[in-house]
């Protein structure tokens, strides 16, 4: 799976998707990262994408539509600024939403946006809710850990004879 050209970074967003979903995969790459074809391939079995945007949108429908609309609106300015938006110009909701999105991208849980802005003041981490077993195990906390998790793997046996595919393949800074 390793191949000697790192994946390019992923692309920064020119102008905005056309559906919901395909909003929530530009903004959770900027988020995260991780190149939007890498977050909803082609041929996704598991329909990961669908999974996080319907579990989000429930959780707090008018803070998930209001920070589609801020991606929307600013979509073909440079991804730095668009994180700086979403993180310094938005307010403490869409801040705290945009990282319990990234979260439910990388571990598979999510985290309820209040809970998060507690993190870092002593207190014990906050609870969390693992989404369900495929998002579970399609995490991207794995990926990028080079690992896989405990008693699951999509690999054929002995894929450990064989170096791991290079931290490029799974993420890079948008350009």
């Amino acid at each position: 799976m390793s191949s000697s050209t790192p994946a390019a970074p992923p692309a920064a967003p020119t102008a905005a998707a056309n559906t919901p979903l395909q909003n929530f995969v530009a903004v959770s790459a900027l988020l995260t990262g991780i190149a939007a074809s890498s977050l909803a391939p082609p041929l996704d079995p598991k329909d990961i994408k669908q999974l996080y945007f319907d579990y989000a949108r429930a959780q707090q429908p008018a803070t998930f539509d209001e920070l589609l609309s801020i991606y929307s609106s600013n979509a073909a300015q440079p991804p730095a600024t668009i994180a700086e938006i979403i993180f310094t110009q938005s307010g403490p909701a869409i801040s705290l939403f945009a990282r319990s999105v990234m979260l439910m991208w990388l571990l598979g849980s999510w985290y309820a946006p209040e809970a998060l802005q507690n993190t870092g003041t002593g207190k014990p981490p906050p609870d969390s809710v693992v989404i369900s077993a495929a998002a579970y195990t399609q995490g991207w906390a794995w990926n990028l850990a080079q690992a896989h998790p405990m008693g699951y793997s999509d690999l054929q046996f002995g894929y450990w004879a064989n170096q791991p595919p290079a931290l490029s393949d799974f993420i890079g800074a948008p350009s």
